[in-house]
């Protein structure tokens, strides 16, 4: 059976809240002189996929090419990212993690684990385990929401 309206606006009110706390503890790190998160995550992305086209990643983002410009044009000035041109098409570069940036996550990764296992310290691991595994759903399915369909209401 598919979620109330109830259901659905409590849901709305507590991802609101998730929204509000990821934004708060941003803000923390930056004044902490973390990067930014909207950078870890990028570069995050880099570390995960290895090289790869900026322009790959602002269209799996659904966000504007420039937008990934700019935040690449960052990590590069702190020295967390590399770029070379790509062979064959001189016009796009290809990006990847430098041993400086994998380094820096994986500092910001262990401090932010730690603190979340402090702000968590009651919650059995099943619970937390099972509490990410549908964050993990629900983003998925709410992502296949926004996904473009053809004119015929088929999922390109």
């Amino acid at each position: 059976m598919a979620p109330t309206t109830e259901t659905c606006v409590e849901l709305i009110q507590q991802v609101r809240e998730l929204v509000q706390l990821r934004h708060a503890v941003a803000h923390r790190q930056v004044e902490q002189g973390e990067p930014s998160l909207a950078l870890i995550s990028l570069l995050s992305e880099f570390e995960r996929r290895g090289e790869c086209a900026g322009g790959t990643l602002a269209q799996e983002r659904a966000v504007d090419p420039s937008v990934v410009s700019r935040q690449i044009a960052q990590l590069e000035r702190a020295g967390l990212v590399s770029r070379r041109p790509a062979p064959g098409d001189g016009r796009v570069h290809l990006i990847s993690a430098t041993a400086k940036g994998i380094e820096v996550l994986d500092g910001w990764r262990r401090r932010q684990t730690e603190w979340l296992r402090r702000a968590l310290d009651s919650w059995p691991d099943d619970d937390v385990h099972r509490v990410s595994s549908l964050i993990e759903a629900m983003a998925r399915a709410v992502r296949e929401a926004l996904e473009p369909t053809t004119p015929t209401g088929a999922t390109r």
